[in-house]
């Protein structure tokens, strides 16, 4: 293991340690790969999925985000997305007790596309956690995209971590004011509920989405000079194995999938 002491221009130092089996001392690890290869990962990952058709595919698509995460050193938020998998099986193995068909139909349907896009959203959320802003636009930039698809999607990448810290802070007023938000709450009163979570959220986006554009502005990523980055930004040989490699695996998943016959729905099972 090496340890390596960095300086950023706000004068704050942070260690980079390097510990990686694939490669040597210049690996950068799963949390701070190039952008590029971050994006092909995802892109690659949710194709598949789009594609695919089994439940089994969608369960070792969630063991293979879910390492993804744990060794970019997300464990901990993966836990919400596990939990929510866990809830759908369970869920999806008591359809069969519905005694309506069109019940069954209607659950199997919503329980299906919840199973198929929770992987989906946990690369999303490395991705999104894990890249920085400047590297993003500066890997654009090397791409040859213009300003005016280089300036969206980086406020896009900020936007979402913060409409979830404000969705954080509209569930802390809630229990302020005691209004619990649970599981009956939602059975009993599921409009109110989600006219004290939505109404809000709405109104706090719309101003985020001002306040980020106007940000970005102020730092002059609109600017028409050369932008120069404090961090080197260009794509290693190591992230160029782990991508190549999580490629073969989506590859695997998806043929594994083609080769399955029929479409599994609810409680048809596996």
């Amino acid at each position: 293991m090496k340890m390596v002491v960095k300086q950023e221009a706000a004068g704050q130092c942070w260690e980079d340690k390097t510990d990686s089996l694939l490669i040597g001392k210049t690996s950068r690890g799963l949390r701070d790969m190039d952008p590029r290869m971050k994006i092909l990962m995802s892109l690659a990952f949710s194709t598949m999925l789009f594609f695919t058709a089994q439940k089994m595919t969608m369960l070792l698509s969630l063991i293979v985000a879910f390492a993804i995460l744990l060794l970019a050193g997300k464990g901990r938020s993966s836990k919400p997305f596990l939990l929510a998998y866990a809830f759908c099986l369970i869920i999806d193995t008591l359809i069969g007790l519905a005694g309506v068909e069109n019940i069954k139909i209607l659950l199997s349907v919503f329980v299906y596309s919840c199973m198929k896009f929770i992987p989906v959203i946990m690369l999303g959320h490395w991705l999104v956690t894990t890249v920085k802003i400047n590297d993003f636009i500066t890997a654009m930039e090397q791409m040859g995209f213009t300003r005016a698809v280089i300036i969206p999607l980086a406020v896009l990448l900020r936007f979402l971590p913060t409409v979830k810290d404000e969705l954080g802070y509209i569930l802390d007023t809630m229990k302020m004011r005691n209004i619990e938000l649970s599981f009956k709450g939602l059975l009993v009163q599921p409009v109110r509920m989600l006219e004290y979570i939505l109404v809000p959220l709405l109104l706090r986006s719309v101003k985020l989405a001002d306040e980020l554009s106007a940000a970005a502005l102020t730092r002059g990523i609109d600017g028409t000079n050369q932008r120069t980055s404090l961090r080197e930004v260009r794509i290693l040989f190591a992230d160029m194995v782990i991508a190549g490699c999580f490629v073969a695996i989506v590859a695997a998943l998806w043929y594994q999938d083609s080769k399955t016959a029929g479409l599994s729905l609810g409680w048809i099972g596996l």
